[in-house]
C-alpha cells in the first residue's frame, strides 16, 4: 500500500469510528453551553461573596473549562489505539495490507493529532469567544487579542499531546482501559491536587500541559515553556516506546 493509500485508509478508519463523532460532538456541544453559563462568574466584582477564589484576568476567562474536554480526548486516544485489537483483530488486516509497521504507527498518531487539534480548537476556541461575548469584559469575542490566541494554541497543543499519550499507552497495553486508568485521575483533578502539595507532581503530563494556558500566578504549575517541554517529552518518549513495541511485537 502506498503512503497516500495508507493515509486515506487510516483517516477513513478514524473518522468513521462511531466513538470519534460522538466524542467530538459531546466535547464541542458540551463545552459551548457551559461557557455561556459560566461567563456570569466573570461579571462579579472582586469583593462579591459569590466569587470563588481570586478574580481571573480577562485574557484567561473561559480556560477553566479545559478539564471537561480532557476527559473525552483521553477516551478518543485510548479507543483509537485499542480499536485495532478488538474482537475482529483488525490489526491483522491492517498489517497484511501494509506490512511496514513504522509508517502505520506514524500515520495513526498523525491523524489522531490532527483530529484532536481540530476538536480542541472548535471546542475551546468557540468556548472562549462565547465567554467574552457573554461576560462583556471588554474583549471583542471575534477579535481576540494575540495573547488569547496564543493561549488557545497552547491549550490545543496540550490536548493534542494528551491524546497522543493516551494513544501510546493504549498501544502498549493493547487496551483502552490502561490509559483511562492512568490518565483519567489526572484530568479530573488529582494531578492538580498532587501538584499543590508535592512539587514533583507538576511534571506529570497533564499538569505540565496545563501551564500552557493557566494564569501566571497559578499554584502548582510550571512556567509555560517548561510545562510545554515536559509534556512534549512525555509524549515523545511514550510514542517512541509504543512505536518500537508496535514494530517488534507479534500482531
Amino acid at each position: 500500500m502506498s503512503a497516500l493509500a495508507l493515509a486515506r485508509s487510516e483517516a477513513s478508519k478514524l473518522l468513521t469510528m462511531p466513538s470519534t463523532g460522538v466524542l467530538a460532538a459531546v466535547t464541542i456541544l458540551g463545552t459551548w453551553p457551559q461557557a455561556w453559563s459560566n461567563a456570569a462568574a466573570y461579571t462579579l466584582s472582586a469583593d462579591d461573596p459569590r466569587l470563588f477564589g481570586e478574580p481571573v484576568p480577562p485574557e484567561f476567562h473561559g480556560f477553566s473549562m479545559a478539564g471537561f474536554g480532557y476527559v473525552f480526548i483521553v477516551v478518543l486516544g485510548a479507543l483509537w489505539a485499542a480499536g485495532e485489537y478488538g474482537g475482529a483483530r483488525q490489526i491483522q488486516a491492517t498489517l497484511t495490507a501494509t506490512p511496514r509497521r513504522a509508517p502505520v504507527f506514524a500515520v495513526k498518531a498523525a491523524w489522531l493529532a490532527v483530529t484532536t487539534a481540530v476538536i480542541s480548537f472548535l471546542s475551546m476556541g468557540g468556548a472562549i469567544m462565547i465567554t467574552h461575548a457573554a461576560a462583556g469584559d471588554g474583549i471583542h469575542p471575534f477579535l481576540l487579542t494575540g495573547r488569547i490566541w496564543g493561549l488557545i494554541g497552547g491549550l490545543v497543543a496540550s490536548w493534542t499531546l494528551t491524546a497522543l499519550i493516551a494513544f501510546a499507552l493504549g498501544s502498549l497495553a493493547r487496551s483502552a482501559v490502561v490509559p483511562m486508568l492512568v490518565l483519567m485521575p489526572l484530568v479530573v483533578g488529582l494531578g492538580s491536587f498532587l501538584a499543590g502539595i508535592w512539587a514533583p507532581a507538576m511534571h506529570l503530563p497533564v499538569v505540565a500541559g496545563s501551564a500552557l494556558y493557566s494564569p501566571p500566578d497559578s499554584t502548582g504549575v510550571l512556567d509555560p515553556l517548561a510545562g510545554g517541554l515536559v509534556q512534549l517529552a512525555w509524549a515523545a518518549v511514550l510514542l517512541v516506546v509504543a512505536g518500537t513495541a508496535f514494530i517488534r511485537r507479534d500482531a
